[in-house]
C-alpha cells in the first residue's frame, strides 16, 4: 500500500495495530485521507494525474459532520422579464398651460428601450410635422419642424417602445398641453427699476428672453426730451445696450421704453418701461474729485 496522509477529528482515537489500521481504512464511514504525493523527481506528470484520479472521495461524505453534510448551493434559475416598459415622466407636463411654442417635447421610460415612436397632434387630430428620435436609451423626444402655434392645445402620443427582453409597451401613452403666446419679453435691465444715484454717463442695458431684431430704445427726461445715443446688441441679439451720446443730466428722473423687439416667428413684444434717477455728480465733477 502506498503511503497515505490522514487526518482525524478532535478526540478521535488513532489506530495502533495493523489490524486496526486495516479495519479503519476499509471502513468508508471512518476513513478520511488521500495518498501522500511523492517527490517530484520520483514521478512523472502522467503518473501523478493517474494517482489523483484514483483517490476515493467517498470517505469525506460523513452525514454526522455538520460541515460535510451541507447540501451544495442552490442557484436559482434566472427570472424571465415579462414586464413591458412604461413612460414614467414627460414634458411639457400633462395639461400644462402657457407652454412656450418652442418648448422641448420628451418622455422618459422605466428602462432602456428601442423603437419608441413619438407623435404630436394638433387640436383637429392632424399630425404635426417633425422628427421622433431617442436622445438616450430611456428618453424619446419629438422635434417639430416649425414653432408650434400660440394658444393651441396639442396632444402627444408615445408608442412602440420595446425593452431588451422584447417586451413592448402595452399601449400608447398620451398627454396634452396648451401653448402660450410666443412673444419676446424683457427679462432684465440696468439701471434697476426706480434706481437712484445712477451715474450720468451710465449705459442702459436690457436682456430679452430670446434672439430678437428691430429693437427700439428711447430714454426721456421729465420734459419728454429723448436722449440721443447709439444702440448695440450682443449675446446673439439677446443683450441690448443704449449708449447716450452725452452724459445725462444730474439728479434727473429718466424713463426708458423698449419696444419693437421681434422674434424669428414674427411676433413683436409689448412695450416695456421703467425709470431711474441720476446722481448729483456729473462725470466731470466726479473725475475732478478723484
Amino acid at each position: 500500500m502506498s503511503e497515505v496522509m490522514r487526518f482525524y477529528y478532535e478526540g478521535e482515537p488513532e489506530p495502533q495495530m495493523s489490524e486496526e489500521w486495516e479495519a479503519f481504512m476499509n471502513d468508508p464511514d471512518r476513513f478520511r485521507g488521500y495518498p501522500a504525493l511523492p517527490d517530484p523527481e520520483d514521478i512523472t506528470a502522467e503518473e501523478l494525474l493517474e494517482q489523483l484520479q484514483a483517490v476515493d472521495t467517498r470517505s469525506v461524505r460523513d452525514s454526522n459532520d455538520p460541515l460535510l453534510s451541507v447540501p451544495p448551493e442552490q442557484i436559482d434559475p434566472p427570472v424571465e422579464d415579462t414586464d413591458p416598459p412604461t413612460a414614467v415622466a414627460s414634458g411639457p407636463e400633462k395639461d400644462a398651460a402657457g407652454v412656450h411654442p418652442k418648448a422641448e417635447i420628451w418622455a422618459v421610460f422605466s428602462e432602456s428601450v428601442t423603437e419608441a415612436r413619438m407623435e404630436l397632434k394638433g387640436p383637429d387630430g392632424s399630425p404635426v410635422a417633425g422628427n421622433s428620435q431617442q436622445e438616450n436609451e430611456d428618453i424619446a423626444a419629438f422635434l417639430p419642424e416649425q414653432p408650434l402655434a400660440v394658444d393651441t392645445r396639442y396632444t402627444v402620443e408615445v408608442s412602440g417602445a420595446k425593452d431588451a427582453a422584447g417586451n413592448v409597451m402595452s399601449g400608447p401613452h398620451t398627454w396634452s398641453f396648451t401653448t402660450g403666446a410666443d412673444v419676446p419679453t424683457v427679462s432684465g435691465f440696468e439701471p434697476g427699476r426706480d434706481a437712484t444715484d445712477a451715474p450720468p454717463d451710465i449705459k442702459v442695458m436690457m436682456t430679452i428672453n430670446e434672439a430678437v431684431t428691430d429693437v427700439q430704445v428711447i430714454i426721456k427726461d421729465p420734459s419728454d426730451t429723448a436722449a440721443q445715443g447709439a444702440l448695440s446688441s450682443d449675446n446673439g441679439n439677446t443683450l441690448w445696450t443704449f449708449t447716450p451720446a452725452a452724459p445725462l443730466a444730474v439728479s434727473t428722473v429718466y424713463r426708458v421704453e423698449v419696444s419693437g423687439a421681434k422674434n424669428d416667428s414674427g411676433n413683436v413684444m409689448a412695450p416695456y418701461t421703467w425709470s431711474f434717477t441720476t446722481g448729483e455728480t456729473s462725470p466731470t465733477e466726479h473725475k475732478a474729485a478723484g
